[in-house]
């Protein structure tokens, strides 16, 4: 019985780095390129007007073919408009999620757990489609756990963490 009980606070802890490490490395801005005073000069100094010249870019207009599969219409990040700000939704809310069996060695709190399901009935309707089934069933699985906390520290609970994980090991580097 002790030993389970330490597999299941170890497993615990190691979610629970996991998910601050993916909240982490979401949280980090990334560097934007930024152009010199010599090609500012240049570019002003330049007799074709910038309309003129073809991009390499890709144009700041979505088309309407970008838009119904892209980025914030439910396409690859779901509702979010970049990976980023998926990642950070999903590590958050997973966080919340993982410290409930913590909160149940702490007393719990009733509170706890409705704040835990309005997050991930949120989060649900938000996230890429890949993880839309395991919010799903893990919303059922904390709604069927009513105030009982002990069910937090079952390994059903814990396997229906390891799709959003995964994806969160995948996705959130």
């Amino acid at each position: 019985m002790a030993a389970t009980s330490r597999s299941r606070k170890s497993t615990l802890a190691g979610i629970l780095v996991a998910a601050a490490m993916a909240l982490g490395a979401c949280a980090i801005p990334l560097p934007l390129p930024q152009g010199t005073p010599a090609a500012a000069e240049s570019a002003a100094s330049s007799p074709a007007p910038a309309a003129d010249l073809p991009s390499a870019a890709p144009s700041a207009v979505p088309s309407a073919e970008a838009s119904a599969a892209g980025p914030g219409v439910d396409g690859n990040y779901g509702q979010f408009s970049s990976l980023a700000e998926a990642c950070l939704a999903v590590s958050a809310t997973m966080l919340s999620v993982t410290l409930l069996p913590l909160a149940a060695l702490a007393g719990g709190n009733p509170d706890d757990l409705q704040k835990a399901r309005q997050k991930l009935s949120q989060l649900e309707d938000k996230v890429p489609g890949e993880l839309k089934p395991a919010f799903e069933k893990l919303r059922d699985y904390t709604e069927s756990a009513g105030s009982d906390f002990s069910k937090f520290g079952e390994p059903e609970f814990e396997e229906l963490l390891k799709p959003i994980e995964h994806w969160m090991d995948k996705n959130c580097k």
